[in-house]
């Protein structure tokens, strides 16, 4: 997966809208999305914009984003705002609904033209613990047909350092009909040292090498330079089980059944010094959710801290946190996982 932030706009004034519009029109084209897509891709970028400057007094920002892989190509827009949230979501869903005399289509209409959406609102004073209270909009519009369903949803968010071209965090997913293999790794330190010394790590990730191995393989490539902290892990759905291996600083988290489960890792550097690889064996059932990181990530959250976040998409959760919950001085990367069981699933075995 190619996951690339292509602007991060504050929408205060008249200029900031243009220059949203115009990169948003400038990239739609380039990805070859086709004359009616873009038109609602438009819309729905205008609906944020104008819910921003009408509700949250210019204290909000507009994010686009690239994700490509061997079964898509994907535009979304993600909306974040600190303004004071809004107290009934569900009621400001439903065409007709308005807090400001309007015709109330906002949101609404930001549902029916995206391919994929999701929101999340914390109004102020309803978690006195958490940095951050306001709107988040996430819409995703697909450039070809939208992908068949698997048993899991996932979430990217990669940010580098100052928005650099190199970041020297990366995430290799491996999925199958049956379970999903990801490695996530974080070289050291920052620029264009730490991104070259993990050229060529998604070679080392396959579907018949064990976890520990892959770390392995992986610490024998670093040899010799920066080096690199990472974890290997694997969700296996018909045995509804997950498999973590990991080694340094790096940030686990297991949501499931209502509480937050810190999976740690033995200290060490990937190609140079480290202790020998604990695989980690958790149950992992339905709607469970895991969080990956590097140390970009915050860990003084909980599940308290955004209440209800944990249960929406799993790119809305990677979105929000890589936004609010992570530290500036470094390289961010989270994959977020949730299990998603198929239509034949869901309805139970035919009798």
């Amino acid at each position: 997966m190619i996951t690339r932030l292509l602007l991060d706009q504050v929408i205060a004034d008249d200029s900031s809208q243009v220059l949203l519009r115009s990169k948003l029109r400038a990239v739609s084209r380039r990805m070859g999305f086709q004359e009616a897509v873009r038109e609602r891709m438009e819309l729905v970028c205008n609906e944020i914009i104008t819910n921003q400057l009408k509700y949250a007094g210019r204290h909000g920002l507009v994010q686009i984003w690239e994700h490509s892989n061997n079964e898509f190509t994907a535009l979304d827009l993600f909306a974040l705002d600190y303004g004071p949230g809004i107290p009934n979501l569900p009621a400001a869903l439903r065409d007709g609904y308005t807090t400001s005399g309007t015709m109330g289509k906002g949101l609404g209409a930001i549902q029916r033209l995206s391919s994929e959406c999701e929101f999340y609102t914390l109004p102020h004073g309803l978690a006195s613990e958490s940095p951050w209270h306001g709107v988040a909009v996430w819409a995703r519009f697909y450039a070809g047909d939208k992908p068949r369903p698997r048993r899991f949803q996932c979430g990217h968010f990669v940010r580098a350092y100052q928005d650099d071209v190199y970041n020297g965090d990366c995430i290799c997913v491996l999925p199958d009909n049956h379970r999903v293999k990801w490695l996530h790794a974080d070289g050291l330190g920052h620029g264009k040292e730490a991104a070259e010394a993990l050229i060529g790590a998604d070679a080392v990730l396959d579907t018949m090498t064990p976890l520990d191995g892959t770390l392995q393989n992986l610490s024998r490539r670093l040899r010799g330079g920066r080096g690199a902290v990472a974890m290997a892990c694997e969700i296996d759905f018909n045995a509804r089980t997950l498999h973590v291996c990991g080694v340094g600083d790096m940030g686990a988290f297991l949501v499931c059944n209502g509480e937050r489960r810190v999976l740690n890792f033995s200290p060490g550097v990937l190609g140079h010094e480290h202790r020998s690889f604990e695989l980690i064996e958790q149950a992992f059932p339905q709607q469970a959710l895991l969080i990956t990181a590097s140390d970009g990530l915050r860990r003084n959250w909980g599940l308290s801290t955004y209440p209800g976040l944990w249960r929406l998409h799993p790119q809305l959760i990677a979105l929000l946190l890589g936004n609010v919950t992570t530290r500036n001085n470094d390289d961010k990367s989270i994959f977020v996982v949730r299990t998603t069981p198929l239509k034949d699933e869901e309805s139970g075995p035919k009798r």
